[in-house]
């Protein structure tokens, strides 16, 4: 016999049941209780922030200290502080509670994103920062630095820089500093003179300069800044700014109009010459011999910029890693993104068109629907020898499906062998859902992660799948060979990695080596040869068993061949079904499962109905959902004593409307309370000690409300699961364990 999880006939007043399966969450306070099975505070070591040394690149390519040469994980909280819609940097009673929320969060890495716009707000005078809140950063960065945070900052940000008088705010396009930093010696400077004020200015807290304190993880030199993206975002025509670059390069690489015309051929116009002018590309994304040109030149123009700002912020006595071109799966940034310390990325499925203003769209797709294209183009862009995070991600709210990220994409990551991750948000902690003057504090809009209870629920699920190393890094790995000019001859760069390569990622690490093929492989590699030689999908580089293997095909095999996985590997391409060589992680687009199973936690992420793994199994979900289960004392979930269970499902605002049925398009962005979507299930673990266990829901604080019921059937523990009918609203969290 079943134990019902819950059953109450009665709804409290404060826990509003609303119609069509959702009901508002009744919890008011959301700062962690310290103790409590939220507070994930000893994933942080000790402070201060820096005590290692500076960081650095290791020689196998991950992240790591001068006085502790290990690699280390980091989960970064994203901070983007705006005056008019957040508040901006908060006074220090605020930034005290803010870092120690962070901390019992499990972030040891934060991201200050856009602090050119905050410091900049209404001010009408070329870098005339806001002295409150400037003070008020160095405030913050001081409580991080203490509370062993460390800081990831952006040299710029904003196309406005440091500019003044910029109306009607910030985000206006007025000026173009991302651009004017590779094109001209007054945009350098300006960069370098932002950079100078706000990261070399002495912090009176520290009693250091920022870009001197070994707090400092890393600069982002300039964010989002490579020429192809900024490009598509104006209409897909390059600047005519780039025009006499181009020609010079030109000049520079040729010398003579016959040899433009030989390279060239048919494709040089009449009238064009290297004395007169030689016209760019009219759009974006061509494949001719101009194209091919462009993109060669756009590649040296990005590396040599890139090589120009890092070598100024180790002039002004930065001594940590530096990167830029952080967007986009692109072969030609990634030819760009070879003179980098490290690979940054930015990664999202399902984004809105315009914010949360009326009319705006989000697709209700799921990952599935492209079997996660997003995460493993992160892969994708990934370089054997570099570490490698990803400083933004998502699955943004009002997407429904967005709790499937919450274990895909740190459960892929940690597989993968990545340095850090960050759900990308303009604020990582919210404290409470109560009245606020700010409207991004009153509502759960998109990037707002704090605000949704399933982003901040899938934080802490990212704290033990990727920061704690529940899923281990795969030992193998795919390295996928290509030559950069020969990239640039045959798409100008406009290319990505094969669809069906890029799956494989899924299987087993992937990544970019620019390196020439070796001999003979080492045990646990796969080659992969995208020189231009011959076809991608053939294996002939390979000396042993796998070659002559056609990756279409036969990438199974292949895999095996190489001894990256064994004969009871799960994976079938065909089916769009793959498991990872350590068998901890699957993802089946197919039939919409994803399954993460570790010994100290297990995840399922599926449509409803029934599905299990390890110690967890579900029957009779009523709707998708995520359930994970993870063990809190460090001991496998069998042995535990205390364990933590999510429940994700879906949340909207109150008062939230759409106009259309699938919720793809926004009318009322709604308020404060969320509603959560409701589920009902049957929940099982496996456990050890059934009869000594109990129960308790739990608020997004962390507090333990009334305890609920657990069966004791065989093994394992037993409840029933109904967050339709329970008294203090729906929970989101859940604590079992013996006292």
């Amino acid at each position: 016999m079943v134990v019902p999880f819950v059953i109450f006939p009665l709804i409290m007043a404060n826990a509003v049941l609303a119609k069509d399966g959702w009901r508002q969450v009744a919890d008011h306070d959301l700062s962690v209780d310290a103790g409590s099975a939220l507070d994930f505070s000893a994933l942080v070591e000790p402070g201060p922030a820096g005590k290692n040394g500076w960081a650095i690149a290791l020689p196998e390519g991950h992240l790591g200290f001068e006085h502790r040469a290990t690699p280390q994980r980091f989960l970064i909280a994203s901070m983007v502080f705006t005056k008019s819609n957040n508040g901006g940097v908060p006074d220090k009673a605020g930034t005290e509670r803010l870092v120690q929320q962070l901390k019992r969060s499990g972030y040891n890495l934060v991201r200050l994103h856009f602090v050119d716009a905050y410091l900049m707000h209404d001010r009408m005078k070329d870098f005339d920062f806001d002295p409150e809140q400037f003070d008020r950063l160095h405030y913050l960065l001081a409580q991080l630095k203490a509370a062993g945070i460390y800081w990831i900052v952006d040299g710029l940000a904003s196309d406005n820089g440091a500019w003044g008088n910029v109306q009607p705010h910030r985000w206006v396009k007025k000026h173009r500093a991302k651009l004017d930093v590779l094109t001209s010696e007054k945009g350098f400077r300006h960069w370098a003179t932002l950079v100078e004020r706000v990261w070399g200015a002495k912090n009176p807290y520290t009693g250091s300069v920022p870009l001197q304190d070994p707090a400092m993880l890393g600069i982002i030199l300039v964010n989002e800044g490579s020429v192809g993206f900024m490009a598509t975002l104006d209409g897909g025509v390059y600047p005519n700014v780039l025009a006499p670059l181009f020609q010079s390069w030109l000049k520079t690489r040729y010398g003579t109009d016959a040899a433009l015309q030989k390279a060239w051929g048919r494709t040089l116009e009449k009238g064009e010459s290297l004395a007169a002018s030689v016209r760019m590309p009219k759009t974006i994304r061509g494949k001719s011999p101009r194209d091919a040109d462009f993109a060669r030149f756009v590649s040296e123009l990005e590396r040599s910029a890139y090589t120009k700002m890092n070598e100024h912020v180790r002039k002004l006595g930065f001594k940590g890693l530096t990167t830029a071109y952080d967007n986009w799966p692109e072969m030609g940034p990634d030819i760009s993104r070879q003179a980098l310390d490290w690979v940054d990325m930015h990664a999202y499925h399902a984004y809105p068109t315009k914010m949360a203003d009326p009319g705006s769209r989000i697709p209700q797709t799921s990952v599935h629907s492209n079997s996660a294209k997003f995460v493993r183009g992160l892969s994708s862009t990934r370089q054997w020898g570099k570490p490698f995070t990803v400083s933004e991600y998502g699955q943004i709210f009002w997407n429904r499906f967005r709790h499937e990220s919450a274990a895909l994409v740190p459960a892929f990551a940690a597989h993968q062998g990545f340095d850090a991750i960050c759900q990308y948000g303009e604020i990582p902690i919210q404290v409470d859902y109560g009245s606020s003057p700010y409207t991004r504090r009153q509502a759960i809009y998109p990037y707002n992660i704090g605000a949704d209870p399933i982003a901040r629920a899938g934080e802490r699920l990212a704290a033990v799948l990727f920061l704690r190393g529940d899923v281990a890094a795969s030992p193998n790995h795919i390295r996928v060979h290509w030559d950069a000019d020969k990239v640039h001859a045959r798409s100008a760069g406009w290319e990505y990695m094969p669809e069906e390569l890029s799956k494989l990622a899924f299987i087993s690490p992937l990544g970019l080596d620019f390196r020439p093929i070796p001999q003979a492989p080492k045990s646990g590699e796969l080659w992969v040869n995208l020189t231009g030689s011959q076809p991608w999908w053939s294996v002939k580089t390979e000396k042993g068993p796998a070659a002559g293997r056609d990756l279409r095909s036969d990438s199974v095999a292949a895999l095996r061949d190489r001894g990256i996985i064994d004969s009871g590997n799960l994976s079938q391409p065909g089916n769009r079904r793959f498991q990872s060589d350590t068998g901890q992680f699957l993802i089946d687009s197919g039939a919409g499962l994803i399954k993460v199973n570790t010994d100290r936690t297990v995840a399922l992420v599926f449509n409803g109905g029934n599905a299990s793994a390890g110690a967890l199994s579900i029957r009779s979900a009523s709707v998708p959902v995520l359930f994970a289960v993870s063990s809190l004392d460090g001991k496998p979930i069998t042995q535990s004593r205390r364990m933590l269970l999510w429940a994700l499902t879906d949340a909207i605002n109150t008062g939230m409307t759409f106009a259309d049925a699938e919720r793809t398009t926004l009318k009322a962005i709604g308020k404060f309370p969320p509603q959560l979507q409701t589920i009902s299930a049957v929940i099982k673990v496996a456990t050890e000690h059934g009869a000594e266990l109990k129960a308790w829901p739990l608020s997004l604080s962390g507090v333990r409300r009334e305890p609920i019921p657990l069966t004791r059937v065989g093994d394992a523990v037993e409840l029933q699961l109904d967050t339709a009918r329970m008294p203090e609203g729906p929970a989101v969290f859940f604590e079992i364990a013996t006292k």
